[in-house]
């Protein structure tokens, strides 16, 4: 064999392997695909199948309900049905003026939602704090709501909770850090005679412990 025809030899045959060695590498590749909800971490320091990191799962946050615990039933008023409002007194709380938007707003498209015959009204005040009245739907007289800043809650689970036919109202849920597992309650009962609220201990109105 001349000269020509032993280079022309050793030329083929680097081709021949580098060719080789490209497809097995691609063989190689193709094993380790995967479906798109899948990551594929790729080695590229030797021919192995690519590693796969599966999707991460999040666990969802754990909800609890505390209005479920709370006996609103206890405190249960019997009402007449009122189908017409009586006109807002504005006299029977001047300082409400000063909400007359939100709180004739209210009364005009709420229902009935608080110890049978009141409309309540609850809006922001501020940074962790709300504040409301209701309207008496009989006389159309205003009263203040147990809320404002003396009893708003920094780490607040749930707030101002009422219910149409009971008298006990919640102005808040609160924990004292938020990290804290146990809860105190904020709970007022309308005296319907005297047309004020006084507090009442969480031992008098819950179905049963949660803190």
């Amino acid at each position: 064999m001349t000269k020509i025809g032993k280079y022309l030899l050793a030329v083929l045959s680097v081709l021949t392997y580098s060719c080789n060695n490209q497809q097995t590498t691609e063989k190689a590749v193709e094993v380790g695909r995967t479906d798109s909800t899948a990551t594929a971490v790729i080695d590229t320091s030797n021919n192995l199948a690519p590693s796969v990191e599966l999707p991460k799962v999040q666990q969802e946050e754990v909800h609890i309900n505390y209005q479920d615990s709370i006996d609103f039933a206890r405190y249960q008023i019997d009402a007449e049905k009122v189908t017409k409002y009586a006109p807002i007194d504005w006299t029977s709380y001047p300082e409400a003026k000063d909400f007359k938007t939100r709180i004739t707003e209210a009364y005009k498209t709420n229902e009935i939602d608080f110890a049978g015959y009141y409309v309540v009204s609850v809006f922001g005040c501020g940074a962790s704090c709300i504040m409301g009245f209701m309207v008496d739907v009989r006389d159309g007289k205003i009263y203040d709501l147990p809320l404002g800043e003396e009893n708003s809650c920094l780490f607040a689970e749930d707030r101002a909770m009422g219910n149409l036919k009971s008298r006990l109202f919640i102005a808040g849920v609160c924990k004292e850090n938020q990290d804290d597992k146990k809860v105190y309650y904020k709970a007022y009962l309308w005296d319907e005679d005297k047309k004020e609220f006084g507090k009442v201990e969480a031992d008098a109105f819950l179905k049963n412990k949660l803190n």
